[in-house]
């Protein structure tokens, strides 16, 4: 056995101390129905019999292995911690739907996948246990294996409801230039530091391509990418609408839309899109465009490798922009909550720590059945089995830990390198450990999200119209909604959190 499965044998090992409690609550390697864990207290250590714990996550498609799968995660979790799992994988295109007609129905679960959308909202619903003092009693392996601020920025209230996933945390932008054209221009792209700054590596390549070429091509669904990274969204899910300075130590919420910085910068994206930088259909535009000279995300270095295979270019050169940034909502981008009525609180807290401690088992989430889908090979890295279709199935972000993850032969050797040193040097908003309670506008927010419908967005995010004349207006409809009470309404919150 190689020596990384040692170790995390080792560490599986010393979790097992102490016995977990509860009934057996339904069956194990369910698809996609829905939970049949039962009403019962915990009683493990007196029965012995194993409880299932239902774990609600998200993804693509079921592979055609699901149950085979999710037996051999059951199998694998009842013999190291003695809970087995009902895996319950629900699709992108539904999981928000199915997952809030669960919570409004109390149907029973769990763990279910949460993020910033939805769950300060389930909190306050009481729909997620209070765990501030269970992960570091029941699950304290756990609780030191994720970063401290990461548990700060989960909390509600000042209490923690959440098991972030210690991943690519924080933030970090990147633009990224076709190398081709790079050297044919002889492109300086590494002193571009602004919006600004980029005019003039757009216009060379512009007049040499001619007119049918655009450097920039955006969609209704992609426009421009991080344009609200300066403003922290205080997990509102209003980003562009509201948001704090994430250096501004008074705290103060303002109305993005209305800042010096944010109209110069919708200015310059209507000028390149006048100029023919920007595809004119940019805005209507349902294509994934490819082959793209110029790419915009958020992302690590190595990854410019597998950006260019997917765009068909032969070399991206990656270049950051802008600082790391830690907020609350980048960490709240994926969480795993335990259900407020779930009869297996602890064991299901057990599960997570599994998927948070141990190598296999959290190999097993994210590649699938080991000897099906893959195995470890010689130098003790996972290789893939060729037409494999696990990984279209549950993703992997929404899962655990990317930091005890065996490296795949198709990863770069410095890719967990890289995200943990992001993470490690991100600067932190000054509003992190804040997360906005919504249930007294719930109302305003929901129609001030209709204004700012994908229309008015990816119309000033596309530069397709001139926000000399779509901004005013669009705050006009914007405080009509109830704009400025949500905002009233945040900063009222913050003062009482930071006092």
């Amino acid at each position: 056995m190689k020596t990384k499965r040692i170790l995390a044998l080792l560490m599986a090992m010393a979790m097992t101390a102490g016995v977990l409690g509860g009934c057996s609550s339904g069956d194990t390697g369910s698809t996609s129905g829905d939970s049949t864990s039962s009403d019962t207290s915990d009683n493990t250590s007196q029965t012995g019999e194993a409880p299932t714990v239902s774990w609600y996550t998200i993804g693509g498609d079921e592979p055609g292995n699901f149950a085979e799968a999710v037996q051999a995660l059951s199998d694998y979790a009842e013999g190291k911690i003695n809970v087995k799992l009902n895996l319950v994988l629900s699709n992108w295109n539904s999981y928000r739907d199915r997952f809030n007609t669960m919570i409004n129905g109390g149907d029973k679960f769990d763990i279910m996948f949460t993020d910033s959308q939805t769950y300060s909202r389930y909190v306050h619903q009481g729909a997620f246990l209070d765990i501030t003092d269970k992960v570091q009693s029941v699950t304290p392996d756990m609780y030191k294996a994720i970063p401290e601020n990461l548990w700060e920025g989960v909390k509600v209230g000042g209490k923690i409801y959440s098991v972030p996933t210690y991943k690519d945390s924080s933030l970090t932008q990147f633009w990224w230039y076709d190398k081709a054209y790079v050297d044919k221009y002889n492109l300086d792209v590494q002193s571009v530091k602004t919006m600004d700054d980029l005019t003039e590596i757009f216009k060379t390549v512009k007049e040499g391509e001619g007119d049918d070429f655009y450097p920039v091509k955006l969609n209704q669904g992609n426009p421009w990418n991080g344009f609200w990274n300066d403003y922290d969204d205080l997990c509102t899910g209003m980003g562009g609408l509201l948001g704090v300075k994430l250096d501004d130590e008074s705290r103060k919420v303002v109305s993005v839309l209305e800042q010096e910085d944010i109209m110069h910068n919708l200015n310059l994206l209507h000028e390149w899109y006048q100029a023919g930088y920007i595809n004119p259909d940019a805005n209507v535009s349902g294509e994934n465009y490819t082959q793209c000279f110029f790419g915009n995300g958020q992302s690590w270095p190595s990854e410019a490798t597998n950006q260019a295979k997917s765009q068909g270019v032969d070399e991206y050169i990656y270049v950051q922009h802008g600082d790391t940034i830690l907020t609350s909502s980048t960490i709240q981008g994926s969480l795993n909550a335990i259900s407020a009525n779930s009869a297996n609180a602890d064991a299901a807290l057990k599960m997570l720590e599994l998927a948070n401690t141990d190598t296999e088992f959290r190999d097993m989430l994210r590649f699938g059945q080991k000897g099906v889908d893959w195995d470890y090979n010689d130098e003790d890295l996972v290789e893939q089995v060729e037409g494999q279709t696990w990984t279209t199935g549950p993703t992997n972000y929404a899962q655990a830990n990317y930091f005890i993850l065996t490296r795949s032969t198709d990863e770069a050797e410095t890719k967990y390198d890289e995200i943990k040193s992001q993470n490690e040097n991100a600067k932190e908003s000054v509003c992190l450990g804040f997360t906005f309670d919504p249930t007294n506008v719930q109302t305003q927010i929901a129609a001030c999200s209709a204004v700012w419908s994908q229309s008015a967005k990816a119309d000033l995010l596309t530069g397709a119209v001139d926000p000399e004349e779509r901004v005013p207006q669009l705050l006009e409809e914007l405080n009509a909604a109830g704009l400025q009470e949500v905002i009233d309404e945040a900063q009222r919150q913050i003062d009482e959190y930071f006092a």
